[in-house]
């Protein structure tokens, strides 16, 4: 489905910035590097109240979350954040497909984690083009 990805093929003049979060904090610090290695900035973290609070300071150009993490509801965690900043791009890492599903309207992407690091590039490329924009401001 998708073509090996590259470094660099993804990159673009705007970095984006990407919310991480992931109770797993070995598998938190490998998303990071392999995002940073194609150009994103990651903002980390296992904490889901964490999550929030960096969401209110700025608001980044995508929340991605491992749905494996034992305290968090990702659907409510995703409207907290799109309140605060509209056009946050929601995606849920999922051990299994999610067909049709979209977490009442607040999830733009599921993605499975058995797709590999390739797809998952490719799948945050794609909706960043759709999306077409930059960060967005806190809403006040």
């Amino acid at each position: 489905m998708a073509a090996a990805a590259e470094a660099g093929v993804y990159m673009q003049a705007e970095r984006k910035v990407i919310l991480c979060l992931c109770y797993d904090t070995n598998m938190l610090q490998v998303r990071q590097m392999l995002l940073e290695h194609f150009g994103y900035v990651v903002v980390p973290t296992s904490s889901v109240e964490a999550a929030g609070k960096i969401a209110e300071k700025q608001c980044p150009d995508m929340l991605l979350i491992d749905n494996g993490h034992p305290d968090v509801d990702f659907e409510k965690l995703a409207a907290q954040i799109k309140r605060r900043c509209p056009n946050v791009i929601a995606v849920v890492l999922s051990p299994f497909y999610y067909s049709g599903r979209n977490g009442n309207g607040m999830i733009d992407r599921f993605v499975a984690k058995d797709d590999g690091p390739a797809v998952l590039i490719s799948q945050i490329e794609e909706l960043f083009h759709e999306r077409g924009r930059g960060n967005d401001r806190p809403v006040n």
